[in-house]
């Protein structure tokens, strides 16, 4: 029995330290990260703080296909869940911004580093033009 309680101890202190429980969760710098509920709830969000899930949305549901450096961050969003019409991102990942509650000027200044959404053929054009050499990959299903 007391066993039991010490494996049970250990299970929800495990639980209370992991970072993102029910949320998976990949870093991309700069305070960007792919959040990703389920295979549909994926998105790309702004947050100064990991985990929290309450960061400013940059690249909406559904992220398919992303990649990154420590400059940039190309990504491809579907706009239904048949995944037949797509947009594409490019986020400049140089520059450091506070997040205040509710202020629009935050936002702006991210927005001002979002480049997109785009058709492929924009985005390839894009590429080139400003020497990205990003290859997208398709995101890992769970």
């Amino acid at each position: 029995m007391r066993k039991n309680k010490v494996l049970f101890f250990i299970g929800i202190m495990f639980l209370y330290n992991s970072c993102c429980p029910f949320i998976k969760e990949e870093n991309l710098g700069g305070n960007f990260y792919l959040s990703e509920y389920d295979n549909v709830d994926r998105r790309i969000l702004y947050s100064e703080k990991a985990c929290s899930n309450s960061g400013i949305e940059i690249v909406p549901m559904t992220v398919t296909e992303y990649a990154y450096d420590l400059k940039w961050i190309v990504a491809k969003s579907a706009l239904s869940r048949q995944g037949k019409d797509f947009q594409y991102w490019i986020i400049d990942k140089s520059f450091k911004v506070k997040i205040l509650q509710d202020n629009d000027s935050t936002i702006n200044v991210i927005k001002l580093h979002v480049l997109g959404p785009f058709d492929s053929a924009k985005f390839v054009q894009l590429l080139f033009a400003k020497d990205i050499k990003l290859e997208l990959k398709k995101v890992q299903a769970n």
